[in-house]
């Protein structure tokens, strides 16, 4: 309770309360020896009785009285008193006591006070940040960490004016110091990592305080040295220099999410004529790792008192150079603007000649006559999410037009439009074209198309076949006129500018499972490209640089997909939707600087409910002149869908009314009463277990990524595909008990399609192995065999995929092509026997009834392409099993989709339903038709990260 004006506290009287926070109350008072003002920051009687606080506030204790700085909060006197009443007065025999420090009463106000008010005047910035710096440094030097430097913690005083004869600054508060050996790095104590916190939460949940200045290493639970507290110094100083906090959130988790992974805008957006070495100890200061932080706060120090004299000098001479030569007062302030920006090279008495830099514009443009934008699917369809599927749109070279993929009537063709025109045109001849990429010239552009790679003049013209190949994941046209494609499961490839063989020029590691969207350097020696190391998630893809003369190979990012080198000497690629940038150096392949998000809400493939169409294409392009355009759109958004239950005449019922971002088949329990389903979002592709009758899903997984679930015939195992530490293996686990799951297949062998079915005594699973021939074997894996080896149990030159095991155990229904099209055949299992042909006109996707008399499958109508549903009967005791057909539904949900990798639905145990996953009707997104342009874009890159090296 608070303490009432006269009470006195040893030889200490109070006059007043100052304020209060999570660590005590602190009040004015008047110490009768020396007749002087104090300030005593108590520990109240009840929070006394807390150990941990208790130990806190004896820990800032120690951590002030081994310090003596001009700019740290003076220490005179520490006690202890009885805990007072509601009146102030002593209540004798309350057996606790009043813990209390005395320290120099500071006139002045708090920075975060002071922040309120706008940014802090370059020269005070500097003056202020300096000054923390040395009590940091003064502090490090005694083995003291702060752990909790924030505005609220630093005192402007208006006594004792620092160099900018502004104000003085005095380090308060180190009730989260922790104290080490000298010259130590200390490591986190356990009973002092919480933060303080000390403002609420906004209406709009934005957190302010400490967390706004706490570095990832505090975040992680990790240990805090020195450059913690440089951390917070860098959020400090640039909050001072504009006015923003340099991490925002709308919650607490955001706001963590975007200390850990976002940067900071460049302080010369906001201040332009902030000077680029303040912006380098800035952004130094706000390195993720320490590592890569400044050494001590006296280096900070250093840096900042030289930048402040620096700018004061330069000041001086521009004004003395305007004096004696009559340039006007607005010339003499814009020479000094360029000094502190970094164009000033000559300290002379003539300053240089004023320069004008191109203005950055911003604008749309439409696509007309197209009716939309469309990054397409590599079957010509249409995709479902805004950032499709194939990189849609290209700008030339010089920078002065760009082509796009535009659908007009339904069919998707190649436009070109010049950016001082009204529209663009129609470019004959290519027809469900994806892909578009200029030569170096600007004089062709190459696509796919149909099957092969083309390429048509931009000025309009003939369209010249180059070569026939699957549609590439990307593709980039160096300056050797040769063509470098991406692909879904396999290396780089590249074909001559004039048509010829493809060539391998990349082989995939071990753990990789693709090499895509390539772009070849000026050099034309060196090729940057995404390693994509999943199926599912982004996180752990790659950017790599590789030599394609030695095969010399580098990772330079990260968790980062779809890179570009700039001519202003900066890597950009794509992060989740942010075109993030870093200064590079080309010739020595090596970063300086952070990387910053540079343009936020660029549309990208990640979100397409296929892993083969989720090819992480970044919807941008960018001219050798500084032009770039891009396809907007929001933070990625994967595509949501609902369980259901399909009945025999196709009416849908839903199972989970809360949709979620679901993908491969679902799966339900023998008993009808569970669900299992993988789900994934941006970092993360786990197994789920819903249950009918109990609460809310419960997660199955706990890292890797997940998919393709099966359950064994007795409801206690769930068999799965499972990529994790770079391999994709079967896998299983116990739904009920949880714990790791459990590696089915080698440690030298690499699954690269689902488990298919169980056995009905649950000892083999029967799954189907991609061969080298890019044909399928169905082969069979016993979970209890150590070897964790595939057996082969069906191989031919055909493929056959898809295995289904009979109830009874007897029969195996799978899919081949040996006809020319895919059917539905049956064979006994486990001897060869008479294998019997299903359907009759094209089969995917068999399952079986679980009574064992009747198969289910799926098959294409030739006439209208439409998917329908079919039962066949089934007796297993006749010589001739199979029975009569019947269509039961049109498939409209796809559910005998992902032919060449399993079916997604699944058949509930009476027989009569089906699980099956419906997309909500809403998922679609709005249409493309326009396309944002940003001119002298390269002024904005240069100025938001400052450090490259042009080349």
């Amino acid at each position: 309770m608070s303490l009432a004006a006269g009470t006195r506290l040893g030889p200490y009287e109070v006059l007043g309360l100052i304020g209060a926070g999570g660590m005590g109350e602190v009040y004015k008072a008047r110490d009768t020896r020396l007749d002087r003002t104090v300030a005593i920051k108590i520990l109240p009687a009840e929070l006394s009785a807390d150990p941990e606080r208790r130990a806190r506030f004896e820990r800032e204790a120690r951590a002030i009285a081994s310090l003596a700085h001009p700019n740290i909060c003076t220490l005179h006197d520490v006690g202890t008193h009885p805990s007072t009443g509601s009146a102030g007065s002593p209540q004798a025999g309350s057996g606790q006591a009043t813990l209390y420090l005395v320290m120099e009463h500071l006139a002045g106000e708090t920075l975060a006070a002071r922040l309120r008010r706008g940014p802090v005047p370059l020269a005070q910035a500097l003056d202020v940040a300096a000054q923390i710096a040395e009590a940091l440094d003064a502090a490090h030097k005694h083995g003291v960490i702060h752990r909790d430097l924030k505005p609220g913690n630093v005192m402007l005083t208006t006594s004792g004016a620092g160099r900018s004869g502004v104000s003085s600054a005095k380090l308060l508060d180190f009730g989260l110091a922790k104290l080490a050996a000298h010259g130590e790095h200390p490591a986190l104590v356990g009973d002092a990592t919480a933060p303080t916190m000390t403002a609420p939460v906004t209406a709009r949940g934005t957190i302010l305080g400490t967390l706004q200045y706490m570095a990832p290493e505090q975040l992680e639970g990790k240990e805090a040295d020195a450059r913690t507290d440089l951390w917070a110094l860098g959020a400090i100083l640039y909050e001072m220099m504009t006015g923003k906090r340099a991490f925002e959130g709308e919650s607490q988790v955001s706001l963590i999410g975007n200390i850990m992974n976002v940067e900071p805008a460049a302080i010369a957006t906001l201040q332009p004529l902030t000077p680029p070495a303040l912006e380098r100890v800035v952004k130094k200061c706000l390195a993720k790792h320490p590592d890569d932080r400044w050494d001590t706060a006296h280096d900070v120090a250093d840096e900042l008192r030289w930048i402040a004299s620096a700018a004061t000098e330069a000041s001086r001479l521009v004004q003395r150079a305007g004096d004696r030569q009559g340039v006007p007062g607005l010339l003499a302030v814009g020479a000094l603007a360029g000094l502190l920006i970094g164009a000033a090279v000559a300290w002379t008495l003539k300053p240089p000649p004023p320069t004008t830099p191109a203005i950055v514009t911003r604008s749309e443009l439409g696509v007309q006559p197209a009716e939309r934008l469309d990054a397409g699917l590599p079957n010509g369809s249409e995709a479902r999410t805004r950032g499709g599927a194939s990189t849609a749109l290209a700008v030339s070279p010089a920078g002065t037009s760009f082509v796009f993929v535009g659908r007009h009537e339904g069919v998707q063709r190649l436009y070109l439009r010049s950016f001082g025109a009204s529209s663009a045109t129609a470019l004959d001849g290519t027809e469900g074209a994806q892909n578009p990429v200029f030569s170096g010239d600007g004089a062709w552009i190459a696509f796919w198309a149909g099957g092969w790679l083309k390429k048509v003049p931009s000025s309009g013209g003939s369209v010249v076949p180059l070569v026939a190949a699957v549609a590439p994941i990307g593709m980039s046209w160096g300056p050797d006129n040769r063509i470098v494609c991406g692909s879904l499961g396999g290396g780089l490839w590249r074909v001559s500018g004039d048509g010829g063989a493809a060539e391998p020029l990349t082989r995939l590691r071990s753990d990789e499972v693709g090499h895509r969207l390539p772009h070849v350097l000026a050099t034309g020696n060196w090729v940057l490209f995404t390693a994509r190391k999943s199926r599912w998630l982004w996180g752990d893809a790659e950017i790599v640089v590789q030599s394609l003369s030695t095969g010399e190979r580098r990772v330079l990012v990260e968790n980062g997909v779809d890179a570009e080198y700039v001519s202003t000497g900066h890597l950009v690629y794509m992060r989740h939707g942010t075109l993030m940038a870093r200064p590079f150096d080309v010739e020595k392949m090596t970063f300086s600087g952070t990387a910053v998000g540079v343009v936020d809400g660029i549309s990208q493939a990640i979100t397409e409910v296929s892993s083969e169409t989720a090819t992480g294409a970044g919807q941008y392009a960018i001219s050798d002149a500084g032009t770039l355009i891009y396809i907007p759109g929001g933070p990625p958004q994967f595509p949501q869908s609902q369980l259901v239950s399909v009945d025999r005449s196709g009416q849908v019922t839903v199972l989970t009314p809360q949709p979620g971002a679901y993908i491969t088949a679902p799966a339900v329990s023998p008993d009808g009463e569970r669900l299992s389903v993988a789900a994934r979002r941006t970092e993360d592709c786990a197994l789920w277990l819903l249950s009918r009758t109990r609460g809310s899903p419960i997660r199955l997984t706990a890292e890797g990524e997940a998919s393709w679930p099966r359950w064994a015939p007795d409801g206690r195992r769930v068999a799965f595909l499972w990529r994790v530490s770079g391999t994709t293996n079967v896998a299983s686990l116990d739904p009920e008990r949880g714990g790791l799951p459990e590696r089915l297949t080698s440690a030298g062998a690499t699954a690269s399609f689902p488990p298919s079915s169980w056995s009905p005594d649950g000892k083999v699973l029967v799954v189907s192995s991609r061969q080298p021939d890019s044909t399928y074997d169905i082969e069979l894996l016993v979970p209890g065999d150590r070897t964790g080896t595939l057996k082969p149990l069906i191989k031919t030159k055909y493929s056959e995929r898809n295995a289904q095991f009979s109830p009874d155990g007897r029969w195996l229904a799978y899919v081949s092509d040996e006809t020319g099209r895919d059917e539905v055949y049956v064979q006994p299992y486990p001897g060869q026997g008479h294998r019997i042909r299903v359907s009759i006109e094209g089969g995917l996707a068999p399952a079986w009834n679980p009574n064992g008399r009747e198969l289910f499958y799926v098959t294409v109508s030739a006439e209208n392409s439409k998917r329908w549903f079919m039962s066949v009967g089934f007796n297993p005791d006749r010589n001739a099993p199979v029975g009569l057909t019947r269509k039961l539904f049109e498939d409209t949900m796809g559910m005998g989709s992902n032919v060449d990798i399993g079916r997604v639905y699944d058949v509930f145990p009476d027989g009569q339903r089906f699980l099956a996953m419906q997309p909500v009707p809403d998922s679609p997104s709005a249409p493309v038709t326009h396309i944002a342009l940003i001119e002298h874009w390269f002024e904005e890159l240069k100025a938001k990260v400052p450090g490259g090296v042009a080349r």
